[in-house]
């Protein structure tokens, strides 16, 4: 069991640092965006990259998810290929028909996004970012399934050096505001396909199996929904908040949204390597207590990290860089969503954990209900909490619809392929993340950071005290103190 837990976590580590690099390009950019851009210029970036994160999904439809798992389990090259080759000249295709229809009607498209013809150029500029997005989709996947993680790290970074060089140049120094966001976001994206050119050359070949595609999107296309039900889940409230309160308060939202996204970045790390780790994991006698242990150890690496950003996120957005906060005094109205964002995203890590049984079992078909249960929630709760609420109302919304959607997944998913989870540490485990936060963000809110920081060192011993670890994890802690004295 721990051998395989090392590899999931040596290679949830890697992609992470991948991931990360590629996802922390909002997070990068705050203290550019939130000290060059108005809020209301900011909600209007924001509807756009809620846009394009709903139209990625359409660009790859489901083919990402079915290639992965057909790549994975194919053994001779000859078949890999095959695969990788039909797949990418599927996505060729359709991906340079949907980037033509989006260059060729952008008054129209620009009038159902922001309410307005005004921003033909933007969505032009979009059609060509979601093309390059979706061409090195296939090739980074194959990184992924061959389980190079270093190369996959590496390639992600360029990409986000090449968009943060960009907005540097365009939006601080060019001050071409809008027009440089997705410019640079553009350039990156023209230069994330050119770093997978040598990965798709490698793969493609002059092969098209009529059988293989038929079986890709058989397994893919229920993914769809699924996947438009998460990012609804996502992105929705962008679209609220515009109709409801007007673009500064999505500019202030999704702002400091992108202060919470750490969280998903944690989560998105565990979920690159989760895929191929419990394909191959599953084969082993012990698998289901394998997954039961790694659920346990996800909710205390992430609540150990929710604690520590809820205790310290003034000090953080105050954090100067260049001169400048992390994020603009305009959008500190925003910071209060934090902790409930976070929370939203521990409860999709937690789906995350949960689909095992549905992906083992091939009932991949079932997803659309339980995302679209998770969906409803998100589209009910913002339309009823933001007029009453504004935008907390929008980060308690995502919380609700995630940990909906992870509770119908689980109490399906257990029929399936039942795993005894370990619910009585769990529960200990999230009491004592429970008693903390309440603690060091109520009743000592205010005081010094030392106070909080001694706080945080309460965790461990709590944890002693309820009799959370087990023996064997007593035993290796007391191995890795004797190993770490001098």
């Amino acid at each position: 069991m721990l051998d395989s837990i090392k590899r999931l976590t040596k290679h949830s580590f890697i992609y992470g640092l991948g991931h990360i690099f590629t996802r922390s390009i909002g997070f990068l950019l705050l203290p550019i965006h939130t000290n060059y851009l108005d809020t209301d210029i900011m909600g209007v970036a924001a509807l756009l990259f809620s846009s394009l994160a709903l139209a990625n999904v359409l660009f790859g439809y489901g083919m990402d998810t079915a290639f992965l798992r057909y790549f994975i389990l194919e053994e001779s090259r000859n078949g890999k290929q095959k695969i990788f080759s039909t797949a990418f000249l599927m996505v060729l295709s359709t991906g340079v028909l949907f980037s033509l229809v989006i260059f060729l009607f952008p008054a129209d498209i620009s009038r159902m996004i922001f309410r307005t013809p005004a921003y033909p150029h933007l969505i032009r500029l979009a059609a060509g970012i979601l093309l390059a997005d979706a061409l090195a989709l296939l090739p980074f996947l194959v990184l992924r399934g061959e389980e190079k993680s270093i190369q996959f790290g590496a390639l992600k970074f360029v990409n986000v050096l090449a968009n943060l060089l960009m907005n540097i140049w365009l939006v601080a120094g060019k001050k071409w505001g809008l027009t440089g966001v997705f410019t640079a976001n553009f350039v990156a994206s023209f230069v994330s396909l050119l770093t997978v050119l040598p990965v798709i050359a490698a793969w493609l070949r002059p092969r098209f199996s009529a059988k293989t595609l038929k079986d890709l999107l058989r397994f893919g296309l229920p993914y769809i929904p699924s996947m438009l039900s998460v990012l609804i889940m996502d992105q929705i409230s962008r679209f609220f908040l515009d109709r409801m309160m007007g673009k500064d308060a999505t500019g202030i939202f999704s702002a400091s949204y992108k202060l919470g996204m750490f969280m998903a970045l944690v989560v998105a790390a565990f979920r690159f390597a989760w895929h191929p780790f419990f394909l191959s994991t599953s084969k082993q006698k012990d698998a289901r207590k394998v997954f039961a242990r790694i659920l346990t150890y996800f909710i205390l690496v992430t609540g150990g990290f929710y604690i520590i950003i809820s205790f310290f996120i003034n000090e953080i957005v105050t954090l100067k860089l260049f001169g400048f906060t992390i994020i603009g005094a305009e959008y500190t109205p925003g910071i209060p969503i934090v902790p409930v964002v976070m929370l939203a995203y521990i409860c999709y890590g937690v789906y995350v954990n949960f689909i095992v049984g549905i992906y083992l079992k091939k009932k991949t078909a079932s997803l659309p209900i339980v995302t679209g249960i998770g969906a409803a929630v998100s589209l009910a709760g913002n339309y009823f909490l933001i007029p009453s609420f504004g935008i907390m109302g929008a980060a308690w919304s995502a919380f609700l619809a995630y940990a909906a959607m992870a509770a119908s997944l689980y109490l399906y998913s257990r029929r399936l392929y039942p795993v005894p989870y370990e619910w009585v540490r769990i529960g200990k485990l999230v009491a004592i993340l429970g008693l903390l936060f309440y603690a060091g963000t109520v009743v000592f809110a205010d005081s010094r950071v030392l106070v909080r920081a001694a706080l945080l060192l309460l965790f461990p011993v709590l944890l002693y005290l309820s009799r959370f670890f087990t023996a064997d994890e007593k035993r290796r802690i007391i191995r890795i103190f004797r190993h770490a004295k001098p």
